[in-house]
């Protein structure tokens, strides 16, 4: 395999050895001191770089950290080359950054060897780095979903405590604004609609265009704007992320899932209400039906009350003319007119108690229709 190497060496001798080492498949580039290394290692990237540890002006430590400080070509491959063999000397070249050490002499297979590792190990280095940079993508993507669907979630768990329209409106515009998204919305329910939106006020044109969407029961993509229509609930929004397609996908998908939310929230609630009417229907017609017989009831109850007045009447007349003819003292006679006068008395107070259970009624029976209605 073919590579660009940056021989840097103070000794053109050195040069010439290792191209004879390395052979002539591979672009040699050459450089006398460290100053000239660094011009040359700018100019271009290269997949290795022989280093000379010991040189005139910049020794090869230096020009190995210079290299590391470079941002854009700092994991070039560093191999120093150098005759001082003890450890202190290869410690200081791996603090400079170097990648490996080979001592003077070598031979052409182990400098053959040493590059070819080199090489190989920073190609693996520059595709673990595009993995992990896809890897950070792929995360902070699913991130980004998972919080964007924590929305629709927690709108769909909160849209069961909406019990109107604007409690409604309210949780799907937060989903909204949560998201960036200038939106507007149409809810309605019973055939009856009303507009929301979370800036400004809704324009009679844009109404009819929620109007028209929602009769349409689709999703309408024009450009940044977007309506996501169903039955009962019509959402407009109006700058919708058209430049960064993988964004725009998961809105498209989490505004569809929020509307069909909405949706089947408003249906429960129009199913409860219609029954609500249908049980208060039911109740209504109940309470005038027994409001009719009470007034039946209470007409022939009077009925009664005013022949019983009129038959005590009669019997206390009919007894007051035939005292006489009794033969009784005075004192019976007393006596058996207050016996009479008791008995009309409590005649009357049944006549009263009767009067105060109907008003009773009657007033149990106007609650009932305020409550229904």
């Amino acid at each position: 395999m073919s590579y660009s190497i940056l021989l840097v060496d103070d000794d053109e001798v050195n040069h010439d050895i290792a191209k004879t080492m390395l052979g002539e498949s591979h672009n040699y580039f050459s450089a006398h001191n460290g100053e000239e290394a660094l011009a040359l290692f700018h100019e271009r990237k290269y997949d290795a770089i022989l280093l000379d540890v010991v040189m005139p002006g910049m020794n090869g430590y230096e020009v190995c950290k210079a290299i590391r400080s470079d941002i854009s070509n700092s994991d070039t491959p560093v191999l120093f080359v150098s005759s001082k063999d003890c450890i202190e000397d290869k410690l200081e070249g791996f603090k400079a950054g170097g990648d490996d050490y080979i001592t003077k002499p070598f031979d052409a297979d182990e400098l053959s060897f040493r590059i070819d590792r080199l090489v190989k190990f920073s190609s693996e280095i520059d595709t673990l780095k595009v993995n992990c940079e896809a890897a950070e993508e792929v995360t902070l993507t699913a991130i980004t979903s998972c919080s964007e669907l924590g929305l629709c979630l927690e709108f769909i768990e909160n849209s069961y405590q909406c019990n109107t329209l604007a409690d409604l409106s309210s949780a799907i515009l937060a989903v909204c604004r949560n998201l960036d998204l200038n939106a507007s919305v149409q809810l309605g329910l019973l055939g009856e609609f009303r507009d929301f939106c979370n800036f400004g006020v809704i324009n009679p044109l844009e109404s009819e265009l929620l109007k028209k969407g929602r009769e349409s029961k689709t999703v309408i993509n024009i450009e940044k704007r977007s309506f996501f229509n169903s039955a009962y609930c019509s959402l407009l929004i109006k700058n919708m992320p058209i430049d960064d397609d993988e964004k725009y996908g998961r809105f498209n998908d989490i505004l569809a899932l929020v509307v069909r939310g909405a949706d089947a929230r408003l249906k429960s609630l129009e199913t409860n209400i219609q029954a609500i009417q249908a049980k208060n229907k039911g109740l209504r017609e109940l309470s005038q039906v027994a409001s009719k017989d009470l007034e039946d009831i209470e007409l022939i109850f009077k009925n009664y009350n005013q022949s019983c007045q009129e038959l005590v009447e009669t019997l206390i007349f009919d007894v007051e003319d035939s005292i006489v003819s009794f033969g009784m003292s005075e004192a019976q006679e007393q006596t058996l007119r207050e016996t009479l006068d008791g008995a009309k008395e409590d005649l009357q107070k049944i006549q009263e108690h009767s009067e105060d259970m109907s008003a009773t009624f009657n007033d149990f029976f106007i609650k009932l229709d305020k409550l229904i209605d």
